[in-house]
């Protein structure tokens, strides 16, 4: 017997005791008006206790047995809800099994019997959509996905696979709302900007794509990638330029050439279509000015030939030889010799023969370069210098009979002036194959 039922049952003794110490009478209680019963007072009142605790007790009892009730119930749809689980696992795996060996249609055969036993089964849901709009079927691939994000609205796979469905529907208003919606849940990452730039871009909407370009700028870690995405800001701003320009709006072209510029300085189109801008609105210093800043950025013959056409219309081309002078003083390899050539074709267009002479044999090896030696030549009859002349466009004869059939590597590109079993440059056997042209030099 335990110390708490020692203590009940000493507790009633002393309160009965109690009673019948103050209440010896008897208690009369009536049943009916001729049934009465007399009692002692302690007994009615143990009596009542005894009453109450017998009540108490079948309710407790009652509502334990409902209670077993219950959780046998609760019992058995775990245990139901368990078998179900396990068995959606196994047809889940058997299905991912099946898309790996590109068995689809089996995989969608398990796929469906997992939503037959869990029709909210959101991944299974997200596989079926994604299958379905792979085959065609767009429609049920956006019923599946839009069900999928009724239970799961913060999935962002689900929500990805709906932007792909209304990409597939050619809807770029609701796939736009779908990555805003992402874009909520996903604020650091630039996937979603990068799509949202795709769906501007389709529409050319370049003033949106710029602002998303922007922010996808600043969220690109690592230098080689941000100045990539950069360059990319500055050709979508130009885009912009581009669509003022066409529209005759030139002062807001020539702010947005500026403005791409600033983004990307390499960028050659924004320097060419800035200068033709300037242009535009009778700003020739303007254009200039922007030619000349675009060649001393990326070394582009287009600009000096731009410069060379303004220079003409103003009467002014011996401003335009000054500047070849100068580009020729600072430039190396290449590109000086092809200014050396723009800049004797210009004294031969001015018909000043003997500085093209000059610039020519000062500058080029005109006996192992082909154009040098017809300018060469044309400079020569201009200046009525007949043998000289001939020679010098004998010696471009020579360089054309030497270099018009040439070897070309069909793998690499690589031209030589003589076959060989493999390539030079890229050790290929048995690529070397004829190849009729004319190098400059």
């Amino acid at each position: 017997m335990s110390f708490k039922s020692i203590v009940t049952f000493l507790f009633f003794a002393l309160l009965s005791v109690y009673f019948s110490f103050l209440n010896p009478h008897e208690v009369d209680i009536h049943f009916a008006q001729g049934w009465s019963l007399q009692l002692p007072t302690v007994v009615l009142f143990l009596g009542s206790v005894l009453l109450g605790v017998l009540i108490a007790g079948f309710l407790h009892e009652t509502l334990s047995l409902k209670k077993f009730f219950i959780n046998l119930k609760k019992a058995g749809r775990i245990k139901r809800q368990n078998k179900s689980n396990h068995l959606s696992e196994r047809l889940l795996e058997e299905a991912e099994n099946f898309l790996a060996c590109g068995y689809v249609s089996k995989a969608v055969a398990a796929y469906e019997k997992i939503l037959n036993m869990s029709p909210s089964h959101v991944r299974v849901l997200i596989q079926l959509g994604n299958i379905a709009r792979e085959e065609g079927n767009v429609e049920r691939a956006l019923k599946l996905h839009l069900r999928a994000v009724e239970i799961a609205p913060e999935n962002l796979n689900v929500l990805y696979g709906l932007v792909e469905d209304y990409c597939a529907k050619a809807i770029p208003k609701k796939e736009l709302e779908v990555l805003k919606k992402i874009l909520e849940f996903d604020r650091r990452s630039p996937r979603v900007l990068c799509r949202m730039r795709e769906v501007y871009l389709k529409s050319e909407d370049w003033v949106s794509v710029v602002e998303v370009q922007r922010k996808i700028v600043a969220r690109i870690k690592g230098r080689e990638k941000k100045e990539k995405e950069k360059r990319m800001l500055g050709q979508y701003i130009y885009k912009s330029g581009v669509r003022y320009f066409n529209n005759d709006n030139f002062e807001l072209a020539i702010t947005e050439f500026k403005r791409a510029l600033r983004e990307n300085a390499q960028c050659l189109s924004a320097h060419i279509l800035l200068g033709d801008a300037y242009l535009k609105t009778c700003d020739r210093n303007g254009a200039l000015k922007s030619w000349k800043k675009g060649y001393a950025i990326t070394k582009s013959m287009a600009c000096m030939m731009r410069m060379e056409e303004v220079y003409k219309d103003l009467g002014q081309v011996e401003e335009m030889i000054k500047e070849y002078k100068e580009a020729i003083r600072n430039s190396k390899n290449g590109p000086r010799e092809i200014l050396i050539m723009l800049l004797g074709v210009l004294c031969l267009e001015e018909k000043t023969p003997q500085e093209t002479i000059r610039v020519i044999e000062e500058n080029t090896d005109s006996e192992k370069a082909i154009i040098p030696s017809l300018i060469l030549g044309d400079a020569y009859k201009q200046d009525h210098n007949e043998p000289k002349s001939k020679k010098a466009l004998e010696s471009a004869t020579r360089q054309v009979k030497r270099g018009m059939f040439n070897f070309k590597c069909g793998a690499c590109g690589k031209i030589s002036d003589k076959w060989t079993d493999h390539c030079s440059t890229c050790n290929t056997f048995d690529a070397m194959g004829c190849f009729l042209g004319i190098s400059s030099e």
